[in-house]
């Protein structure tokens, strides 16, 4: 018997549900109790976001024009919540992150919700305060459209903010073009449009702040070779997805090859088959390490999801629910390994960025300098200057040969906050000018990597 609307309204309804009481019971168990911090990136995105409202747009502090923000259309959510000040601003934005999170589930249905709900990394991102939920629910709004009524403008527009949440998904301009209907030059031209222009707005943009086209990102944090990456590239993915999501890899395989042998329009078939395949090759070519417990990699996992699900659906009612029940027992031992580390993650971030920032509030000069690799807390909580050690707000620091070295940090900055062992190489380098002042260590290093922070003047 087929169930009234309100039914399937309520139905729809239980894993948003869920996943807002989970969320709330881990807040209320981490270390800190309700002032849990958000992911350290979260923090640059409300600088940027602030800066919208200011004389000097996307002016990181006082530096001149940068491109540090990965996700432009992240930004106004950003720029809404750092209304609410150094304290409530966080809090806003990871609501903002839980909400969209929520919307993803109630879209996908009870069956498939329910088994994204149990993928880790899904729980474990829904309310970080990035813009991870919002690139999962533009994949879910392109499986929807191309398996829709395929209106060029609606797809123009839903690719246009997947391009401008993660630069990588424009790659679903090929299952969206391969299922309209009469692909006309005119069609299609509606459809990339868009995007294109954001595109190029973007890279004139970044041309202006860095001199290069891309974000400084991309060149701040380039990926670790798969092919040279011991322990943290392809091997650590393929244990972290074997963790999350044994089967459901499995029964999203059989669905796209199911759809490849139906009957029925070829454009469809293969439209539905390259979303789940081409979100995660794109996605091991840029980020093949499995930084951020597989942040980069939550879109293609939700779309495997959706392929599992739909798989599912095709079933018998026993054999669907028998099936069902086996691929939800199968993620639990992610699903609760990753409620830890979402733990562990706030307190990580507590320790290593947020109470460094404000021990040095307390300390340094409003017009002091600080050097640091984590810039996210210090430039929303300080009114100090910051010199990125990474490059991202400091492009004389990118990496390459035209590298700043130390004797360039010691001359503008007052103040190094570095991890220990990942920047031994500019301690070393200073040749005794640096007097230490305090360390920070934190239990666990699920964010940073290291487990420790130090801060010293520079004499």
């Amino acid at each position: 018997m087929e169930k009234g609307p309100h039914t399937r309204l309520r139905s729809s309804l239980v894993a948003p549900g869920i996943l807002a009481a989970v969320t709330l019971c881990l807040f209320i168990l981490a270390p800190g109790s309700m002032d849990v911090p958000p992911m350290d990136d979260t923090y640059i995105h409300l600088v940027y976001g602030e800066s919208l409202f200011s004389g000097t747009p996307l002016c990181y502090g006082d530096a001149g024009p940068s491109s540090g923000f990965t996700s432009p259309l992240w930004l106004v959510p950003s720029s809404l919540a750092s209304l609410g000040g150094s304290e409530a601003g966080p809090l806003i934005l990871m609501a903002f992150s839980l909400v969209t999170a929520c919307a993803v589930l109630f879209l996908l249905g009870p069956l498939t919700s329910a088994l994204l709900l149990l993928a880790g990394p899904f729980l474990f991102h829904a309310a970080s305060g990035m813009e991870t939920a919002l690139s999962c629910l533009l994949v879910v709004a392109v499986w929807r459209w191309v398996q829709g009524d395929r209106v060029p403008w609606k797809g123009s527009l839903i690719l246009m903010a997947a391009f401008l949440t993660r630069p990588e998904l424009s790659v679903l301009v090929l299952p969206m073009a391969s299922a309209m209907e009469r692909r006309t030059p005119r069609r299609l031209a509606v459809l990339v449009a868009p995007s294109v222009l954001m595109g190029i707005l973007w890279i004139l943009w970044n041309l202006h702040a860095t001199g290069m086209p891309l974000p400084s990102t991309f060149y701040a944090k380039q990926p670790v070779s798969w092919f040279t990456a011991a322990g943290s590239g392809l091997p650590g993915l393929l244990k972290g997805l074997l963790i999350t999501s044994p089967l459901v890899l499995f029964a999203a395989f059989l669905h796209i090859i199911d759809s490849l042998r139906k009957r029925g329009r070829r454009a469809d078939r293969t439209a539905v088959a390259l979303i789940p395949l081409l979100l995660f090759t794109v996605t091991l070519a840029l980020q093949p390490n499995s930084y951020f417990q597989m942040r980069y990699y939550l879109p293609a996992i939700t779309a495997f999801v959706m392929a599992a699900g739909s798989w599912l659906q095709c079933l018998g009612g026993r054999r669907r629910r028998l099936n069902a029940l086996i691929l939800g027992i199968s993620m639990v031992p992610g699903t609760i390994l990753f409620a830890g580390r979402r733990i562990e993650a706030s307190a990580d971030v507590m320790n290593i960025d947020v109470l460094p920032a404000v021990y040095l509030s307390g300390t340094a000069g409003g017009d002091e300098t600080v050097a640091a690799a984590d810039i996210g807390a210090l430039g929303w909580m300080t009114d100090l200057g910051i010199l990125d050690l990474d490059g991202l707000v400091t492009p004389e620091r990118l990496p390459g040969p035209e590298r700043a070295g130390w004797p360039w940090i010691e001359e503008r900055a007052d103040y190094l906050l570095a991890f220990p062992s990942q920047y031994a190489d500019l301690v070393e380098q200073s040749g005794g000018s640096l007097v230490f002042m305090e360390g920070f260590g934190s239990p666990a290093g699920v964010i940073c990597g290291e487990d420790s922070v130090a801060l010293w003047r520079i004499e």
